[in-house]
């Protein structure tokens, strides 16, 4: 499995397996945010899968199915919501996640983030999100 850190509350990574719950829960993590949409590809485990397997360690699942290119404001809106409800560390994914990283990208800028912190933490976590840089600006306005 594979977790980057982008601030103090969450965490990023492509696709999950049901082993990985254990890992995850070691982290502190209580609330998993899927950025992909169902049968996105077929060796992705179904929704409901990664749901009952997280329930076993308490952790919550929420899905926000995002089509690679087509991140809407109110799936950027949803996962703000999401994590404005929770204090504790939050583990958002999709297929390599990258979907997942400008979902929390964009919720930091509106939520007054400085976009070059955005920007580096992103690169750091080997996410190049520089494409995004005006969108994020724009949330920022």
């Amino acid at each position: 499995m594979q977790v980057t850190q982008l601030d103090a509350l969450t965490y990023v990574g492509p696709q999950i397996a049901v082993a990985d719950m254990a890992g995850l829960a070691g982290l502190g993590v209580k609330t998993i945010i899927v950025a992909r949409p169902e049968g996105e590809d077929g060796d992705q485990p179904e929704i409901s899968t990664i749901r009952n397997a997280a329930e076993d360690y308490d952790i919550v699942v929420h899905q926000i199915p995002v089509a690679p290119g087509c991140l809407a404001e109110d799936q950027v809106l949803t996962f703000s919501t999401i994590k404005s409800a929770v204090d504790h560390p939050v583990f958002a994914y999709c297929r390599s996640g990258m979907r997942a990283t400008s979902l929390w990208a964009l919720n930091a800028a509106a939520r007054g983030g400085s976009i070059d912190d955005i920007l580096l933490a992103a690169g750091n976590a080997n996410y190049d999100l520089r494409p995004l840089a005006p969108r994020l600006s724009a949330s920022a306005a």
